[in-house]
């Protein structure tokens, strides 16, 4: 009879949120007592307004006398006496999601909106072009069909593409009906910074994009509401597994976290993890989970101590030809879309050597690529000088073209304690000077205890590859060594000519030292040492990194 309506008025009563198949029966409690419809007394002159006599019905005078009796109690004053009103009214309603309808609304109040992958904040949002990436989305999605697998961990260094390749996934997942919910991370974002609302959100998707899963989250929430706002190990437990639990074991969703590196605190970043891991290693669950950061060293920990049937771990792997591709497509869309400046310039454009040279420069990771493109393709310059700027580090152009790499690099480096910056910087000139130098290395040279240099780098892992005491350390990115070599990009991070003196000075002491063993791995190694200092102290390095 009803159906979604709230707050109906009846003379008097009141509907609250009702919805399903509705049956009034006002003969419910009393019997055959017909309702009692006011308490005016009769006179001889007060027609019988019986609803169920059809004399008083049919008659005109009695219908005209209604009809003006209506008129004149429709505009009186209210009286509780004088209203007419139901006795007793009895509902049923087999059809009724009240409950469902609560839930959600509690979840939807408390989920982090922003987070999805395709919130209207984010938009633009980062995604593969459609001819790069595609054995490693194939491989990921093979991998995500595969019964076998529960965990998947998808991690590479700042600026290898993870966020690019989860969007693309979440609407590959999304058009298959595989998508269970996905949540981005972004650092220092009011409701995107922290995890308190991760599994919240991840449930509320849950609900909504499977029916299956809708009444059963819904009610747990119904029931108790303030589970939105647990510890985190109890949004995941009550808000999506035991839910999870109650539905068919039908084909499973799958969730995705990308950026668990940028959620804030490590502690929260940990208590993420153990949370899946004490789930996903226990209980079959119509759920798979798919997690992309960087390779931190507190985040990779976690995961080296996971054994359980089903965990694999995939690195975002370089690419030179996928950047390429990337940038020949993007400047092939420049050349005609800036075709007012760009007439006399004959395609393609630019050259291959060009090419070939800005993919290196991005050693096979997207950022650098993305950050040539979005500064060549200013609407307010001429792509042609634009480029010659990138092409040119020297050349005084006013803004940098690297401002949005510049901000990535410096963000990471300032996670380094200021107390260890100095060390830091010495252990910097040696790594970007193109030798290939162990952390054991450049202790012995620099005269620094053993573990010094892993735990100064620690928070280093996406721009160093870092693999141990006596593996050589390496730059993720060949731009980074330009970065730290011009002030103006790097601030307090640039490494200066008195840093190479200083470390001239480390390494001719470190050479005469009499302890030093005799024709040891690195007793070569401060001679390769010696001649690359004594090469940057009596050559400006003019902000190119030497090798």
């Amino acid at each position: 009879m009803f159906s979604h309506n709230t707050g109906f008025r009846f003379r008097g009563g009141n509907f609250y949120s009702v919805t399903g198949d509705i049956n009034i029966n006002p003969l419910a409690v009393t019997g055959d007592t017909p309702p009692h419809w006011g308490d005016r007394e009769e006179t001889e002159d007060t027609p019988n307004l019986q609803l169920d006599d059809p004399e008083s019905q049919n008659d005109p005078i009695g219908g005209e006398y209604r009809r003006s009796d209506r008129q004149a109690r429709r505009y009186m004053p209210y009286e509780a006496s004088s209203r007419p009103r139901v006795q007793e009214i009895h509902i049923t309603a087999p059809n009724v999601n009240h409950g469902i309808r609560e839930g959600l609304d509690t979840l939807h109040r408390h989920a982090a909106l922003e987070a999805m992958y395709n919130s209207a904040e984010s938009f633009p949002q980062p995604r593969c072009h459609p001819e790069t990436r595609i054995e490693l989305l194939d491989d990921l999605s093979c991998r995500l069909n595969d019964p076998g697998v529960r965990v998947l961990w998808l991690y590479g260094p700042a600026g290898a593409g993870k966020s690019a390749i989860m969007q693309t996934l979440c609407q590959r997942l999304e058009k298959s009906e595989q998508l269970g919910g996905s949540y981005f991370f972004k650092r220092d974002h009011i409701t995107r910074g922290h995890g308190r609302a991760l599994f919240a959100t991840l449930a509320y998707q849950l609900a909504i994009f499977d029916p299956t899963f809708k009444a059963a989250i819904s009610k747990t929430v119904e029931r108790n509401p303030s589970l939105v706002s647990t510890s985190i190990p109890s949004q995941l437990q009550q808000l999506i597994v035991q839910p999870c639990l109650t539905v068919p074991d039908d084909a499973p969703r799958i969730l995705l976290i990308d950026g668990l590196d940028e959620c804030e605190g490590i502690a929260v970043q940990q208590e993420i993890l153990r949370s899946i891991h004490d789930i996903f290693c226990a209980d079959a669950l119509p759920l798979k989970i798919l997690i992309a950061s960087r390779p931190e060293p507190d985040i990779r920990e976690m995961f080296d101590t996971w054994s359980f049937p089903g965990l694999y771990a995939v690195n975002v792997e370089q690419s030179l030809t996928d950047v390429e591709i990337y940038l020949r497509r993007e400047f092939t869309r420049i050349h005609w879309e800036h075709r007012t400046t760009m007439s006399n310039v004959a395609a393609p454009w630019p050259s291959q050597d060009i090419l070939g040279t800005l993919a290196r420069k991005s050693s096979g990771y997207f950022v650098y690529a993305a950050t040539v493109i979005k500064f060549v393709d200013d609407k307010q310059f001429r792509p042609t000088e634009q480029l010659d700027i990138i092409l040119d580090p020297s050349s005084d152009s006013g803004d940098s073209p690297y401002s949005n790499l510049d901000t990535l690099y410096i963000q990471i480096l300032r996670q380094v304690p200021t107390r260890l910056r100095p060390r830091l910087l010495a252990i910097l000139s040696v790594v970007i000077a193109g030798w290939e130098f162990s952390p054991r290395d450049i202790e012995q040279s620099l005269g620094l205890k053993d573990g010094d240099v892993l735990l100064t780098l620690r928070k280093l892992h996406s721009l160093l590859s870092i693999s141990g005491d006596l593996e050589p350390l390496k730059t993720r990115h060949a731009s980074f060594g330009d970065f730290l070599l011009t002030n103006s990009r790097s601030s307090e991070f640039h490494i200066t000519e008195q840093h190479r003196l200083d470390l001239a000075r480390w390494a001719v002491k470190t050479l005469s030292s009499p302890q030093l063993p005799e024709k040891t791995h690195c007793t070569w190694s401060v001679v390769l040492f010696v001649r690359i200092l004594l090469t940057l102290v009596f050559m400006q390095a003019g902000g190119r990194t030497l090798g």
